[in-house]
């Protein structure tokens, strides 16, 4: 058996190529800047992995904390802060902090309002329900001004510059932009009365 194993040995050996183990081949001086490039790929997929686990938390808690202020927002909008600066300094009056601890500013109330459905930037049926919340968050004042004597809209939108209650892009009021809210009022009142929403 060791005969033929031998046979065998000296038949293809002269066939085969001799490996010199000795010195080691032409490409052996890239194998560790190899090696390094993939553990760089891998610790920065690693990186991006955590990175976007990171930014889901972060996501996720930001829109729990915009809930959990949604019901302080919605009364403070009810007595007339309902400016994204007019919210801020009121926030930050009371001492409510920001979900990281600092204070309030436009832009910070401009993402809560935006993760609550307050406020968008968009169109449509998200756009709609931003304005109705807002028309909503006027009515007391309206009816409480209104049952005071000031029926006209010139009167209304004078008397709310007095109180200093901006308009929802936070500039003054103007007898136009009342007959809007009035008319948003009229038609959230039907809405409601027949169980509708509005459209």
């Amino acid at each position: 058996m060791l005969a033929d194993v031998d046979l065998l040995g000296s038949k293809f050996s002269s066939d085969l190529p001799l490996l010199n183990t000795e010195t080691p081949p032409s490409w052996a001086h890239q194998i560790p800047a190899m090696m390094g490039s993939m553990e760089q790929v891998r610790r920065e997929r690693s990186s991006r992995m955590r990175g976007g686990q990171g930014a889901l938390a972060n996501k996720r808690a930001a829109y729990a904390h915009a809930h959990a202020l949604g019901s302080t927002i919605r009364n403070l909008m009810a007595a007339g802060f309902v400016s994204q600066r007019a919210l801020a300094d009121e926030l930050n009056r009371r001492g409510i902090a920001t979900a990281r601890g600092g204070k309030w500013h436009r832009t910070s109330i401009g993402r809560v309002l935006t993760r609550l459905d307050l406020i968008t930037s968009g169109r449509g049926e998200a756009k709609t329900r931003a304005a109705d919340a807002r028309a909503t968050a006027l009515a007391a004042t309206i009816r409480r001004l209104q049952r005071a004597g000031f029926v006209s809209n010139a009167a209304i939108a004078r008397e709310l510059n007095l109180r200093r209650i901006p308009t929802a892009q936070d500039s003054k009021w103007h007898p136009f932009g009342v007959s809007r809210l009035l008319e948003r009022l009229e038609k959230l009142d039907r809405a409601s009365s027949s169980g509708r929403h509005p459209r």
